[in-house]
């Protein structure tokens, strides 16, 4: 009998172990952790379409000849009748103020009208600041003509890109197509690769340092609140990219030129770490080509802009013995692509160049952080349709902290641009750009977090066909051991009790 109670006793602890241990070990480690994500208000936000943006830029009126005391409401009334009439996707205005007397306000930071007499009306800005000069006569104070004026040079002409870009119909239109073509898409971080390719191995040298150090850096000084950039040159021989094959060719056409030129190969000769690049090859023909007849230009190079790679340079004649580049040859080179340089981020539509260069970079980094606000938004949702369409996706937490933060950080996005007016202009647009920049890197580690990447090649079928094998054998195991020796116990105990009645029945006979 004691035999049979220590084998249930075992028995009962194996079973005991089982559900005990086993179970919550085996739940912990198939349980698919989702962390709850905001999918209700990231949903509202992206059926929103910016309800909750509205861009607000200041504009100080200063007048040296006359004092009009109530010019700043009337070209509030002016500016607001345009902008309402403008079918606009993202909302936006201008807070016309009059300047303050003790001046106060900084003429080169903040966006000033400054009106002055003149017998011929018209406007300048200057693009040294984010001054608007505005010339008026006696006869426009007297019709009061000066409001419109006014109102029209801000938002036609200063802020052209907002005018412009912020339109629903530009995005579907030709101009809207050309900068996307050409354009790549931005990235605080871009590459410049600076490559003098020669068909024939003779050595060459270049003052490219020195040129790149006096053409290239003040760029880069500009632009450095909105695009860091790293630089890389470098020198490749026996290599024209083809120019071999049009040798015989008078004329050249873009299309021959995307047919024949190879640049594949130059575009996988560096490695670096910024997903953008843009390129400025300087190409030689060799001696066998000889000269290029379809360049006909004075300076003996033709330039050409490929789309959202760089300018590709292609000189008429091969370089000669020891030959050495000066800065004669390559400043003009240099200034052409800073030009195109601009085009190919998006900042303007032609190689001309920009006419009000802070002006233009302001508009430029507002049209950033709106274009980041709706792509943050955007990825936020992919990642709810993501999740709710793959039920076995894990969320971790991770992702969750990623969202929130990035939550959080778009409403302070959008409290400075609607709000600019508590801090310098020049400082709110530098500083919602970064935050902007942030939210984009936070949305996208959340989207491509590594553990929901892994989870998507892991489905349901894989866990049970890997478990099952596992558990199957010890679950039949323990069950069907504790069953045979609760039966055991039950017949010998049946057996027993048998015995001793036929025992009782023998002595009562």
């Amino acid at each position: 009998m004691s035999n049979i109670r220590l084998r249930r006793a075992t028995a009962v602890w194996f079973l005991a172990l089982y559900l005990l241990i086993g179970v919550p070990v085996w739940y912990k480690l198939t349980t698919i952790h989702r962390a709850p994500l905001p999918a209700e208000y990231i949903e509202s936000l992206y059926k929103g379409n910016n309800h909750d943006v509205h861009m607000v830029i200041p504009v100080y009126i200063m007048s040296k000849t006359f004092k009009f005391p109530d010019l700043h409401d009337a070209v509030q009334l002016q500016v607001n009748h345009m902008l309402q009439n403008k079918e606009r996707y993202v909302n936006w205005s201008l807070q016309v103020l009059p300047y303050p007397e003790d001046g106060s306000v900084d003429l080169h930071n903040e966006y000033v009208v400054i009106l002055e007499n003149d017998e011929s009306p018209g406007f300048v800005i200057p693009s040294d600041g984010r001054k608007t000069i505005l010339f008026h006569n006696l006869d426009n104070v007297l019709h009061n003509d000066l409001p419109f004026f006014v109102s029209q040079s801000l938002v036609e002409h200063t802020f052209q890109l907002e005018w412009n870009r912020l339109n629903k119909k530009y995005t579907s239109g030709v101009d809207s197509n050309r900068v996307k073509n050409m354009a790549i898409e931005y990235n605080p971080n871009v590459h410049l690769s600076i490559s003098l390719l020669s068909g024939d191995g003779n050595p060459v040298s270049w003052e490219i340092e020195h040129v790149a150090l006096k053409y290239l850096t003040p760029l880069r000084q500009f632009l450095s609140p909105l695009v860091n950039f790293t630089i890389d040159t470098n020198i490749i021989y026996f290599n024209d990219l083809n120019l071999h094959h049009l040798k015989n060719r008078s004329l050249l056409s873009q299309q021959d030129l995307s047919q024949t030129i190879d640049l594949s190969e130059l575009s996988s000769a560096n490695y670096y770490e910024e997903q953008n690049c843009l390129h400025l090859a300087i190409v030689f023909p060799s001696n066998s080509t000889g000269s290029l007849p379809f360049i006909n230009s004075d300076k003996h190079w033709n330039s050409f802009l490929v789309p959202q790679w760089g300018t590709l340079i292609i000189n008429d004649e091969p370089l000669p013995e020891n030959p050495y580049l000066s800065e004669d040859y390559l400043a003009p080179v240099m200034h052409k692509f800073s030009n195109e340089l601009l085009q190919l981020l998006g900042f303007t539509e032609d190689s001309e160049g920009l006419s009000s260069p802070v002006i233009t970079l302001d508009s430029f980094k507002r049209l950033t952080i709106l274009n980041n606000l709706n792509h943050s938004i955007n990825t936020l949702w992919s990642l709810v349709k993501m999740t709710s369409n793959l039920p076995q996706m894990t969320i971790p937490i991770d992702v969750l902290t990623n969202v929130k933060d990035a939550l959080d950080l778009r409403l302070e996005t959008i409290e400075m641009l609607n709000n600019p007016a508590k801090q310098n202009s020049h400082e709110v647009w530098n500083d919602a750009l970064i935050k902007s920049n942030k939210l984009v890197y936070l949305c996208e580690k959340a989207f491509f977090h590594k553990e929901m990447v892994q989870q998507m090649f892991l489905p349901q079928e894989h866990k049970v066909a890997v478990y099952l094998p596992l558990l199957g054998p010890i679950s039949i195991v323990t069950i069907a051991g504790f069953l045979k020796i609760w039966r055991e116990q039950d017949s010998e105990s049946d057996d027993d009790t048998s015995t001793e009645e036929g025992a009782s029945k023998e002595k009562m006979q």
